[in-house]
């Protein structure tokens, strides 16, 4: 009987370790040079692990979908708060940078 999950053994034993604070893997270098602990979390700061821009974005889509059931209007992106020169817009979000 199906439960509607859609990740592997894998997956699932890494969440539920994550979840519950346990070792998910063996201490090991991460490939920013940065010593990895046996509860794995490193990747979840290193600005060098690609998947932190995909958890980002899904994270950001299920809050705005949280907003937009509760009638709340969602702007996910606003627009005209880059500038130029790729600097964070200074004093026009409460985004910490």
């Amino acid at each position: 009987m199906s439960c509607g999950l859609r990740l592997d053994d894998e997956s699932i034993r890494v969440a539920v370790g994550l979840r519950l604070g346990t070792d998910v893997c063996v201490p090991h270098a991460y490939g920013c040079g940065t010593q990895v602990d046996a509860r794995g979390s490193h990747a979840f700061i290193c600005k060098r692990a690609a998947s932190r821009i995909a958890r980002h974005q899904a994270l950001n889509d299920v809050v705005a979908r949280a907003f937009v059931s509760a009638g709340v209007p969602v702007t996910k992106e606003p627009v005209g708060l880059t500038r130029q020169d790729g600097k964070p817009p200074d004093g026009l979000t409460l985004i910490p940078w």
